[in-house]
């Protein structure tokens, strides 16, 4: 879902609440996984990716 998000350039709402749901639930997502996510909303904040509904 990662690379999908980060090469199309586009986040959908669905796709951004499941992101923000796996980083609250800390134990079930690597250290690896949070920085991705970290990142995903990184580029938010950048204006790297859309929010596509």
């Amino acid at each position: 879902m990662i690379e999908r998000i980060t090469s199309s350039g586009k986040l959908s709402r669905r796709d951004h609440l499941l992101l923000t749901s796996a980083l609250l639930s800390d134990d079930k997502i690597t250290e690896e996984e949070r920085h991705q996510i970290n990142r995903i909303f990184d580029y938010i904040q950048i204006g790297r990716l859309k929010f596509i509904d």
